[in-house]
């Protein structure tokens, strides 16, 4: 359910380009490999020309634990998506439980009150 939820709304952001033209990760006839071969052109030139290239890398850390689930569903409505699509991603991001297994002990079960699961294919394209 969560796959055929994920291709209707990247669906609707690539057919209403709401996804960033420099956004090559997940998603289709795009690869992060993209960058990687402008970053080894963009070397290249510099070299030949014998200048300096420079080039800025960051992380996100824990972008999925520190997302919103309020800022999700408000650019969910500010890009005019209506229906059962938003109601589906609401009811997918709240009341989330959690637990952390060490070995073969489990903890009790904790509310995710911020963030987005991990290793949903619908979590990779929210946090985006």
């Amino acid at each position: 359910m969560e796959r055929m939820i994920n291709n209707r709304l990247v669906w609707y952001l690539e057919k209403n380009k709401l996804t960033a033209p420099a956004q090559c990760g997940f998603r289709k006839q795009h690869s992060t490999t993209d960058h990687l071969v402008c970053l080894e052109s963009f070397v290249l030139e510099a070299l030949v020309q014998r200048q300096h290239a420079v080039s800025l890398f960051f992380d996100l850390e824990k972008a999925y634990e520190s997302t919103s689930k309020f800022g999700i569903m408000r650019d969910i409505y500010n890009v005019s998506l209506c229906g059962r699509l938003p109601c589906f991603i609401e009811e997918f991001l709240k009341n989330r439980k959690f637990q952390v297994r060490i070995s073969s002990c489990y903890s009790d079960f904790f509310d995710q009150e911020m963030g987005i699961p991990q290793g949903s294919i619908l979590s990779v394209t929210l946090c985006t």
